[in-house]
């Protein structure tokens, strides 16, 4: 029997361009992120047309809510024309630090990637790879916060979606633009872990799996499984070879073995109680001092990696607090106003999130972080915004 194959002719065009303010450490960002993609047309295989554009729909009428094709093949839509994908993006070339753009990426869904992967028989290299050039080292509007979906894949999650508009190719009407529902997810675990699914489950014919071929158990090496991913997964003839070429230059074999011995550091929590301000360090001795200085310790807040991606640490003269952030922008802007760069002072990675809430009303201390659901919502609670993912521990 011949099984249908999933025809995603995929035609997305990675430009995008962001404007942030940071004021005392809150971060507002406006992006644009021009996305192509066309819909599945078995007799074409083009991959390239640079007047496709997606961002989120400002009309959402007539809003295509189809996850499947005819056939039923779930459709996927790639961010980056994959003979455009490079392994450094020349717009991360400025923001280059200590550690790259790429590598805090990669820090950020590898540990999930490996534990998904590595319990349901797939490569961990083969998803990162694909996370990588379809989300674009997640510059694609979709894969942002707060959508969080690295795969681009069409529909619902648990009944949440973003509205978007996309432009979609067809032989009666050429090109043309609707709005189409995505898959929105709480963060980037639940996108892999929709991804196994995809791979594991998809089946046209009782006991056939479409993507069985990229299974470890089928496979010699994880070049089988991105050649048999090529044609089915994506329609572009050079899928497989990019993905070889993202995993063999960022060495992405490491993590197709099971969870090594990670070295972290415990993170130390202290809270002034006269500036309501909290302040995190790994060092025992400025701990000590801190508590001296009439710092109440609030114990160890989470598990820091000793390699990662870089949490950079700021100082207000003026308030007299302390801020952290992952973002090299958001370091550079807060410098630009008069805070002090004291460093990196710890790095993110891990599958455990650290939330970031801010309060608009404190004049020192304004965000806070924390490894705790239940601290955060009460948090919410009590009128302070929930900014999201600050950065990942173990």
């Amino acid at each position: 029997m011949n099984y249908k194959k999933l025809i995603c002719t995929v035609l997305l065009l990675g430009s995008f361009a962001t404007a942030a303010k940071v004021v005392n450490g809150e971060e507002a960002t406006f992006s644009t992120d021009s996305i192509e993609s066309s819909t599945n047309a078995e007799t074409s295989d083009s991959t390239t047309n640079p007047q496709a554009d997606t961002t989120v729909a400002d009309d959402e009428s007539d809003v295509d809510e189809t996850a499947y094709d005819a056939a039923g093949n779930l459709q996927f839509h790639h961010p980056v024309p994959f003979e455009k994908f490079t392994l450094e993006p020349p717009a991360f070339r400025s923001a280059r630090s200590t550690m790259s753009v790429q590598q805090a990426f990669i820090n950020q869904v590898a540990p999930s990637a490996r534990t998904l992967a590595n319990s349901n028989n797939l490569y961990a290299s083969v998803m990162i790879a694909q996370a990588i050039v379809e989300s674009g080292w997640g510059s694609s509007a979709l894969s942002k916060a707060p959508n969080y979906n690295l795969f681009g894949i069409k529909g619902e999650y648990n009944g949440q979606s973003v509205t978007m508009k996309t432009q979609e190719w067809n032989e009666k009407d050429g090109w043309y633009y609707i709005n189409a529902k995505f898959r929105k997810y709480p963060s980037y675990k639940e996108s892999l872990q929709d991804n196994v699914t995809i791979l594991k489950q998809t089946s046209f014919s009782p006991g056939n799996y479409y993507y069985s071929g990229a299974w470890k158990s089928n496979t010699k090496s994880y070049k089988d499984a991105t050649a048999w991913l090529t044609g089915r997964y994506a329609t572009a003839p050079n899928y497989g070879t990019t993905l070889n070429s993202v995993i063999e230059t960022y060495n992405l074999t490491q993590y197709d073995t099971n969870n090594p011995t990670v070295q972290t550091n415990a993170m130390y929590r202290l809270y002034n109680p006269n500036s309501g301000e909290h302040f995190y360090t790994a060092n025992g001795v400025e701990r000590d001092k801190v508590i001296k200085a009439g710092w109440r310790y609030e114990g160890i807040g989470w598990q820091a990696p000793r390699s990662g991606a870089p949490v950079y640490r700021l100082y207000n003269p003026n308030a007299g607090d302390h801020h952290y952030t992952p973002h090299l922008y958001e370091k550079n802007n807060l410098v630009k106003v008069g805070w002090r760069y004291e460093g990196i002072s710890w790095y993110s990675g891990g599958s455990k999130v650290l939330y970031r809430l801010y309060n608009p009303n404190a004049k020192a201390g304004a965000h806070h972080y924390t490894l705790l659901k239940s601290e955060r919502d009460n948090l919410i609670k009590h009128g302070w915004r929930n900014e999201g993912i600050g950065w990942y521990g173990q």
